[in-house]
């Protein structure tokens, strides 16, 4: 499920990010449409990317949890 999230939250803030800034050189109403839509697009992707920061903290133990090394005990 990790790995999944990491993959999405890259493609959402990649792909928000390159329509933000295509949206920004167009000089329309579809491109002020393009770049908030590459703007939430992006937040998305942080937010995700975020989620996955998250859960690896989560699953890492702290140092005092994980107790001594291999390397300390000898």
């Amino acid at each position: 499920m990790e790995r999944t999230l990491k993959i999405l939250a890259s493609l959402f803030w990649i792909i928000g990010l390159v329509v933000s800034i295509v949206g920004l050189n167009i000089k329309t109403d579809t491109g002020r449409w393009m770049s908030v839509a590459g703007n939430i697009t992006f937040l998305v992707g942080l937010a995700l990317q975020g989620v996955v920061w998250a859960l690896a903290a989560r699953s890492k133990k702290s140092p005092a949890e994980a107790g001594p090394k291999d390397e300390e005990t000898k």
